[in-house]
C-alpha cells in the first residue's frame, strides 16, 4: 500500500488533510506563513525544496525534506 503523505504531494493537498495540515504547519511554520505560501499551493514539497535550495542554500536542505518526508510517512 503506498503511504498516504509524502514530500511528493502538494502543499494544498497536504494542508487540505487534518493530519498532515497540523504536521505542516507544526514543521513547516515558515513556509505555510510565508506571503508566498499561496504560490504555492500547487506544488509538491519536493519542488518547493528545490526551488528554496536554488534561490537560497543551506535554507531547506535535502537532508531536512528527508525527515519531513519520514514523518509525514509515519502519519
Amino acid at each position: 500500500m503506498p503511504d498516504k503523505f509524502s514530500v511528493d504531494m502538494t502543499l494544498g493537498d497536504l494542508l487540505a488533510d487534518p493530519a498532515s495540515e497540523a504536521f505542516i504547519k507544526e514543521n513547516l511554520k515558515a513556509l505555510v506563513e510565508s506571503p508566498q505560501a499561496q504560490m504555492a499551493m500547487g506544488m509538491s514539497l519536493r519542488q518547493i525544496q528545490e526551488y528554496s535550495e536554488s534561490m537560497n542554500p543551506g535554507q531547506w536542505t535535502k537532508e531536512q525534506l528527508d525527515m519531513i518526508d519520514a514523518g509525514l510517512k509515519a502519519l
